[in-house]
């Protein structure tokens, strides 16, 4: 009891504290509502849990990762040789007690990740609060996007302390889950040293590509390898999901070439990015100018689901935490992420409504995409000009 009443003393003294408790305790439930709640299907709730958790036993009796297993799951896996190894830290579980500690991984080192940003006690609260429904959207589905987030604001503030081995990991673990996260390396150009991170990215990077080969040897390595790249390949599909280019279409009828879209993306956010490099920024422009990387992860990835969100909502509110820009903007855009991209797809609204505003009006991605411009103006412009201070909000 005494232990209890210290914990419940030193939390009011730190509210801080509380997203550790927030976090947890989301993972928690999101676990047993998944656990507990009825299915139609032979795979539960927790399919995509499954597909990671077969994936290793695939893994580690050579089997091709990447062709379809029917009756053991619904789905391809679609991540790396190097994750399906990695998962046997969980697969050996029972698959309820795997599904808890897997959720609790993704929520807790998102949780201390936000730890690590420079805000005051009341705005880490006010973020965490701000970001759980997003981060439960991705629970509910096994996901890994928090995971990454988290990975990814790691890197970040590894950078701003100069260790370039742990940034490198931290972002060379997320190119093994999603590919997507190699763009994050485009942040090491923000710092006087930068070179000094190309040989921890390369051994790194080196290290866990070839890692998977310890079970198969030559013959499974290149096997999988070769599933992994066709995957890849053949992933890029005229179908697109929730993103600039479903927006395009649904907003305006317009089907621009993909490869353009995201090429022409892509050479702005690397010109915004040696933009900030070349100037004398501060603390703030860094964060925000990570927040657009996540945020651009994910609108411009054709193939994005709404649990992929996580990692853009992380995006949004380190622009909303360190921008300057007037604070009627700001709400005003964060209402609609709120409205919209996390709470869309919930019960919130009737099954009509969701699918006008996920699906038919895209409005689940289109307050990022109002947020990733709004960030980039700003950067542009130079408005960041010293340390974000804001007060904390009210909570």
């Amino acid at each position: 009891m005494s232990a209890l009443l210290h914990t419940l003393s030193e939390m009011r003294k730190d509210r801080s504290l509380w997203v550790w408790l927030l976090f947890l305790l989301a993972g928690i439930a999101v676990t047993l509502r998944n656990v507990l709640m009825p299915s139609d299907g032979p795979f539960g709730h927790f399919n995509n849990y499954i597909i990671f958790q077969n994936a290793f036993y695939h893994w580690w009796e050579v089997k091709n990762l990447y062709i379809s297993y029917p009756s053991e799951q619904y789905d391809l896996f679609k991540y790396s040789p190097f994750f399906a190894m990695c998962f046997g830290a969980f697969a050996w579980l029972p698959p309820k007690l795997g599904l808890l500690l897997w959720n609790l991984l993704n929520f807790s080192v998102l949780a201390y990740a936000l730890q690590k940003l420079k805000l005051q006690p009341a705005q880490l609260l006010a973020f965490g609060l701000l970001l759980i429904q997003e981060t439960i959207t991705a629970g509910i589905n096994s996901q890994s996007n928090a995971l990454i987030a988290g990975l990814l604001i790691l890197a970040f503030t590894s950078l701003e302390k100069d260790k370039w081995w742990q940034a490198a990991f931290f972002i060379s673990a997320t190119v093994f889950i999603k590919l997507f996260g190699i763009l994050f390396f485009a942040l090491f150009l923000c710092y006087p040293k930068w070179y000094r991170g190309i040989v921890p990215a390369l051994v790194i990077c080196t290290g866990m590509l070839l890692l998977p080969a310890i079970s198969g040897g030559i013959r499974g390595f290149t096997m999988q390898l070769q599933g992994y790249m066709d995957l890849l390949a053949n992933d890029h599909n005229t179908f697109v999901k929730y993103s600039v280019m479903g927006w395009l279409q649904s907003w305006f009828g317009l089907q621009p070439n993909k490869n353009l879209v995201v090429i022409s993306a892509l050479l702005l956010q690397l010109a915004l990015t040696v933009h900030i490099s070349l100037k004398n920024t501060q603390y703030a422009s860094r964060a925000i100018l990570a927040g657009t990387w996540l945020i651009w992860m994910v609108i411009f990835n054709h193939m994005a689901e709404s649990a992929t969100f996580a990692i853009a909502v992380v995006g949004v509110l380190l622009w909303f935490f360190y921008s300057q820009f007037p604070k009627y903007i700001k709400l005003t855009i964060l209402v609609f992420v709120l409205a919209f991209t996390c709470f869309g797809p919930s019960d919130l609204y009737p099954p009509a409504w969701r699918q006008l505003i996920v699906i038919d009006w895209q409005l689940k991605v289109f307050p990022c995409i109002l947020a990733w411009a709004v960030a980039i103006i700003e950067l542009l412009k130079g408005s960041i000009s010293s340390e974000a201070k804001q007060p904390p909000l009210p909570l």
